[in-house]
């Protein structure tokens, strides 16, 4: 989708469609054009058939009063209280009901409200360009009929230098966004570790990237990795990307990367297998973080490291009971191999934890727990520094994409203990607190440097189309880390 700003306004745009965002039972923002269309809005606003209300949509042909062919208004309900995330919304809102109406092209007015100049047009753009995601790489019946909106216009902006950079970054971290859910949605038959490792070696020249194969991580004595990888017929693969516009220590993201997670052994129930594709989000995130990041050229250094596997039953799966050695020869006690995230993620930690960062995020669809606990609205975050929790929280809530604080309490780390090995892979009672006994394990391979863990299982995957979020993948976690990334002060 192409984004731009124009020099017309509402009443001189020249469209298809020009959709105006108006305040609730805010009139004033609407006189000139409710005269240009013979009181058609008034009336509307006095039957209060529209009153602004927040996603409130209403379609109004213009009958030629106006260059533009339709106006469409959009509720960004009470004026004080409207956000770039309401933006944001509205906007997804609307670019969806125009595209479901054939509109190709409209013109976009709805950054009315007070505030960042840039933050108020980019989430404008964001939202248009995620409403306008769909995946159908797939789809052979009547593809010709699947609908898309081929750009945005931005109307008249006063602070236009503000303006064309939220143009900017909106559409590189849409675009980044949109990456990262096209990989999330990829069969898992398709997305195995060396076609998740071609999409690392596919980014931009700015970015070192080095992909281990198995004999390398054998040699790295990565043994959480080689242990989920035993069940399946496709070689694991170790991702380290970095990109240094920065001469501090760089800044750590770790992902999780199942590109398909059976359950192992301790097999999961089919209806529990539907979406287990979604278990790489938190790798495919962080690829597209240090995507963006590069596109946008930000004064940073960040490095990602990703161990990719599938974990598949066989002869060969590793099992309950089984002890585990990883590369920081810390020994894990296996008991159920459908807690094999943070298996994986013991390695990760550590080897990440090895290149000296100022500080570890990871990223991971790691529990039911966390989904039980915060739905899919909220990621759950944890860990050993209240600095860089905070600085996550923050970013989630200029972003929309919001995390919510979990305690790390002593206790939870002696739930995580084992009688014949350093840790086990389940908390004892199995049934408490599984997201903050995962964290806790978690812990264990972090030694002195400050870290933050991001649980994403909830909002990493969508049920349903709804404002600007598409059915299936939905890329969260990337504009988190590149407002993290962009406003970084060292620790």
């Amino acid at each position: 989708m192409e984004c731009k700003i124009v020099e017309q306004d509402v009443l001189s745009y020249k469209g298809e469609c020009v959709v105006v965002g108006c305040f609730e039972n805010d009139r004033k923002i609407l006189a000139e054009l409710d005269r240009k269309l013979d009181g058609r809005i008034s009336s509307l606003f006095g039957r209060k058939e529209f009153v602004g209300e927040l996603f409130q949509l209403w379609m109004i042909s213009t009958m030629k009063k106006l260059p533009a062919e339709h106006v469409l208004l959009v509720g960004l309900g009470k004026q004080g209280e409207c956000d770039p995330e309401k933006l944001r919304r509205a906007s997804g809102h609307a670019t969806r009901y125009l595209r479901e109406a054939g509109v190709k092209r409209f013109g976009a007015a709805l950054h009315v409200a007070q505030g960042d100049a840039q933050a108020r047009v980019q989430a404008v753009v964001e939202g248009a360009i995620l409403a306008n995601y769909r995946y159908v790489t797939y789809r052979t019946v009547e593809k010709e009929k699947i609908r898309f909106v081929d750009g945005v216009d931005i109307l008249a902006v006063r602070e236009k230098k503000e303006a064309e950079q939220g143009v900017r970054e909106g559409q590189v971290l849409a675009a980044c966004q949109c990456w990262v859910r096209d990989l999330v949605n990829t069969p898992p038959s398709v997305l195995v570790p060396e076609k998740l490792a071609d999409a690392a070696r596919a980014l931009p020249k700015s970015v070192k990237v080095s992909v281990f194969d198995k004999k390398k991580i054998e040699q790295l004595g990565m043994g959480g990795l080689l242990a989920v990888n035993a069940g399946s017929t496709h070689e694991p693969r170790f991702i380290v990307v970095e990109y240094k516009n920065s001469s501090a220590p760089p800044i750590a993201l770790v992902g999780k990367g199942i590109t398909f997670d059976s359950g192992g052994l301790s097999l999961k129930t089919a209806d529990q297998m539907e979406d287990m594709k979604m278990d790489m989000a938190g790798a495919a995130v962080v690829l597209g973080t240090i995507k963006a990041v590069a596109d946008l050229q930000l004064p940073v250094h960040v490095m990602g490291f990703a161990p990719v596997t599938e974990n598949m039953p066989s002869s060969l799966s590793y099992k309950p009971g089984d002890i585990v050695v990883t590369m920081s020869k810390k020994t894990i006690e296996v008991l159920n191999t459908d807690a094999e995230g943070r298996v994986v993620l013991a390695d990760g930690l550590a080897y990440a934890e090895r290149q000296k960062p100022q500080a570890i995020i990871d990223l991971a669809t790691l529990t039911g727990a966390c989904i039980v606990a915060l739905g899919t609205v909220a990621a759950g975050v944890t860990g050993t520094s209240q600095e860089v929790i905070g600085r996550i929280q923050n970013a989630g809530n200029r972003t929309g994409e919001r995390c919510w604080p979990l305690p790390l309490f002593d206790e939870y780390k002696e739930m995580v203990k084992s009688e014949i090995a350093d840790v086990r892979n389940l908390g004892h009672p199995h049934r408490e607190a599984g997201a903050l006994t995962a964290a806790a394990f978690l812990s264990a391979f972090v030694e002195k440097t400050p870290w933050a863990h991001i649980d994403i299982a909830g909002p990493a995957w969508s049920d349903a189309d709804k404002f600007y979020w598409s059915k299936g993948g939905t890329g969260f976690g990337v504009r988190l880390l590149v407002d993290v990334l962009k406003s970084w002060k060292k620790i």
